[in-house]
This record gives structure tokens, sequence and C-alpha cells, in this order.
């Protein structure tokens, strides 16, 4: 599930805070950036930063495949958005693939363990986001500045 947040009259050093989320991904060891864009999209400026694994995990169902992270916009006005993608999110039901892969036993293994993988990743990295946009804004990071999608 994406994760969207406008930040608005914060001062952010947008360049620190691409900076901080590019680190923040290359110290996950299982993660390797394989992606970086530059550019303007409607007459605004982004960076985005795209990381994927490079290996197969053993709780394959719900583990992170890739994590796309875009910033959009101005110091004052921007939006940060996070796309998380996770082995076989796409089927209805997550036991459906370890039955598939193990067997009987392996639909309830991988019901349960693979589906807290990403979601809890994505949780992490929401709270570190905002911790980077503390550190790199010049005003005070308030509810009243922030808009979640």
């Amino acid at each position: 599930m994406p994760l969207v947040r406008r930040y608005k009259n914060l001062g952010t050093d947008l360049e620190g805070l691409y900076k901080g989320l590019v680190m923040e991904l290359q110290e996950n060891k299982e993660l390797n950036i394989t992606n970086e864009l530059k550019g303007e999209i409607n007459s605004r400026p982004f960076r985005s930063v795209t990381a994927t694994r490079q290996s197969i995990p053993r709780t394959f169902v719900g583990a992170v495949r890739e994590v796309t992270i875009t910033i959009t916009g101005e110091p004052e006005d921007f939006l940060v958005e996070v796309h998380t993608g996770a082995w076989f999110s796409n089927l209805a039901m997550p036991g459906v693939a370890g039955l598939l892969i193990a067997g009987p036993l392996g639909g309830i293994a991988g019901a349960t363990a693979g589906t807290v993988s990403a979601v809890k990743y994505e949780r992490e990295l929401a709270k570190r986001i905002r911790e980077l946009v503390k550190e790199n804004s010049k005003k005070e990071l308030t509810l009243e500045k922030v808009e979640q999608f």
C-alpha cells in the first residue's frame, strides 16, 4: 500500500532529505539501489530512488521485494511517496503462495510469517522519514504541517 504525505511550510532541505533516504535504503543489507531519477514533473522538481531485493527470501510470501521513494515539490510544499512491493502480494489469500510452494503446512507458515515483513518495513520507514524531515527542516514539524493521503 502506498504511503503519501504532504509537508508544508517547513523550509526543508530536499537534497539533504533525499540523501538521507538513500542512505537509509543502503543500510538495509537485503536491498540494493537499482534506479535513481531526477527531473521535473508538471513544472515541479522531483527525485526518486528504487531499491530492490536481489535474492528470494526464505519467508517468501509478503517479504519486501522493492521500495520506491519519491520526493516532489519545493522546500515549502512537497510530497513524499513510498511504494513497497511484496512477494505474492497480488494474491487474494497470502496462504495460497505458501500452498503452491511448500504444500499445506507451507500455506499456514506463508500466511503468518511472511506478511508482517513488508508491512513492518513500511512502518519503520515511515517513522524514519518523519525523523529525516525533522532533521532537514528549518521550522518545527507539527501535525498542521502534514497531510496524509
